[in-house]
Order: C-alpha cells, then sequence, then structure tokens
C-alpha cells in the first residue's frame, strides 16, 4: 500500500499558539527546529517537533485570530486563551507531507516505518516518528475525519491523544509569518484599554 499525502498548497492555513515570552526564532530556524525523537508512542517526546493547527477565523486585516486548537482549549479544557498568541507556519512548497483522513492511512504509514513498543509487552504498534523524519518525511497532517477514525479504532493502530485536525511538523520545512494576537487576546488588551 503506498502513503497517502497532501500538497502543501492543499494543506489548510496552519499556525501554532503560544505565550508572549515565546522565541518564535526557535521555530523559525532549521539550526534551531528540534526534529521529532522518542518513538514508540503515540506522540513524539515532548519538546520536538512542532505542532500546528488550522486557522478557523480571521480578524479583518486578514491575519489569524483563531486556531482549532485555541477552539478545543476553550471548549473541551476550559481553558483561558487570552493571553496567547498565533504564528502562521507557511509549508515550503516541496514539504513532503503525509495525509491522514482514514484509519487506512494510518494503518499504511505504521506497516512502513513501524516502532518497538515504548511499553514491553504492549500490543499497540505506533509510527516510527524519528524514522519518518530520515526517511525524507516533513510532516503529517490529521483531518478532523482522520481524527475521528483513529482515536479508539475497533482495531489496529491509534492516534488516541490527537484530539484536533493537526499537523505534526517532523522536520523543518516550512517558513514563519506574522505573530498575531489571538481574538480572545485582542478582545482581552481592547478591554483593557
Amino acid at each position: 500500500m503506498t502513503l497517502a499525502t497532501i500538497t502543501a498548497i492543499s494543506l489548510p492555513d496552519q499556525v501554532y499558539a503560544h505565550a508572549a515570552d515565546h522565541d518564535v526564532a526557535l521555530t523559525a530556524g532549521r539550526e534551531t527546529f528540534r526534529p521529532v525523537t522518542g518513538d514508540g508512542w503515540v506522540k513524539p517526546a515532548i519538546g520536538t517537533g512542532l505542532w500546528t493547527a488550522p486557522v478557523t477565523t480571521r480578524h479583518d486585516d486578514g491575519s489569524p485570530a483563531d486556531s482549532a486548537w485555541l477552539e478545543r482549549m476553550r471548549e473541551d479544557m476550559e481553558a483561558d486563551t487570552s493571553d496567547l498568541l498565533l504564528t502562521e507556519i507557511h509549508p515550503s512548497t516541496d514539504a513532503q507531507i503525509l495525509l491522514i483522513d482514514c484509519q487506512e492511512h494510518l494503518a499504511a504509514i505504521v506497516d512502513a516505518f513501524p516502532a518497538a513498543p515504548h511499553v514491553p509487552g504492549l500490543r499497540r504498534i505506533y509510527p516510527g516518528w524519528q524514522a519518518l523524519a530520515e526517511a525524507g518525511w516533513d510532516a503529517v497532517y490529521l483531518t478532523d475525519r482522520g481524527q475521528w477514525a483513529t482515536r479508539l479504532p475497533v482495531s489496529g493502530p491509534d492516534l488516541y491523544g490527537w484530539d484536533l485536525e493537526c499537523v505534526l511538523w517532523l522536520r523543518h520545512a516550512y517558513t514563519v509569518g506574522r505573530t498575531t494576537p489571538s481574538a480572545a487576546h485582542a478582545a482581552t488588551e481592547r478591554s483593557a484599554a
């Protein structure tokens, strides 16, 4: 089975959310990007790779105002996102992006790049994130449909914990755009004035 892919131009507009004291240069530079490590689990090691989510709302000037991640934080976790900023991520035109839109897409990735289980005796097998990056894959795009299909499947690999449509950047294959206040952040700034 061949691996499903999506072109960079077809990828929905992406942003990542962060606090005001975050140094965007850490994700902007190829030399400071930390490629994924930590195989054998549903997600790579914390602090490696980069997670982005689709833009869901824009400010009047066209800049990102909200994202799928911020919406989930507010709705499912009842989190206050008013202090967060959004930074645009634009994939390189030649970025190699895997697509997970159904259970079969994930199963094909696991078949091609299986990781040894993180926990001895664990029967679940996950993708070898580091092996994917080393093979030239730049990112994995999980659609909303794919997220529901891989959350708790009857059998086969799962991505339980990837709770929304998102992109996991395995390698630096993008440019960084504007950093803008989220809609909640902008509203808080206006009410304080």
